[in-house]
């Protein structure tokens, strides 16, 4: 499988999800940001963290393209909002893009079903207006939102060395269930 991580500038978050997948998996991997300048490397923070892990990175920052998303089979983002940003970019890859703790957690796909099946209720009580109806499911709607509204790896981008091991600990979790479901895939 060819996973594509993405983040905002491709030197913190998606270059230290790329190593750290490269160094635990034999799958292809790459990087790359949706607001990335080409050519630069990762945050010297990012390199300290990775060195501390024993894993190394050459690493030379890229912008998204249509090649990149062609080439994944899976694009993980870093928060909700780079996901939707691709999903509007590239419409045609939508299937593919998810938050990397959305596609790790488990119980995501059963409580977003459930949020949709809410917000089409909410509207056919609309056209009844009965509002104690109403206002439980609007109260659904909120628990279930906040059951999914943490879906971004925290950006550690000009904070110091121990925030970015908190973002390389962040990460570390979910790709340990990434590689899990990636090996479930495989066999």
């Amino acid at each position: 499988m060819r996973i594509l991580f993405i983040c905002t500038g491709n030197t913190c978050r998606s270059p230290m999800a790329e190593a750290m997948l490269k160094h635990k998996t034999n799958h292809e991997v790459k990087s790359a940001g949706i607001m990335a300048a080409d050519g630069f490397p990762a945050s010297e923070a990012t390199m300290e963290v990775l060195r501390d892990k024993g894993i190394s990175l050459n690493h030379q920052s890229k912008q998204v393209n249509h090649e990149l998303m062609e080439w994944a089979d899976l694009i993980l983002t870093m928060t909700a909002g780079h996901r939707d940003s691709l999903k509007h970019m590239f419409p045609e890859r939508g299937e593919r893009i998810f938050t990397l703790k959305e596609f790790t957690n488990p119980a995501f796909e059963s409580i977003w079903q459930q949020l949709k099946q809410a917000y089409a209720k909410l509207e056919e009580v609309k056209l009844g207006a009965d509002t104690e109806e109403r206002l439980f499911i609007m109260d659904k709607i909120e628990q279930l939102e906040e059951k999914i509204s943490d879906t971004d790896i925290s950006d550690p981008f000009g904070s110091n060395v121990s925030i970015y091991q908190k973002t390389c600990d962040e990460l570390e979790k979910h790709l340990d269930i990434l590689v899990e479901k990636l090996e479930n895939i495989d066999s």
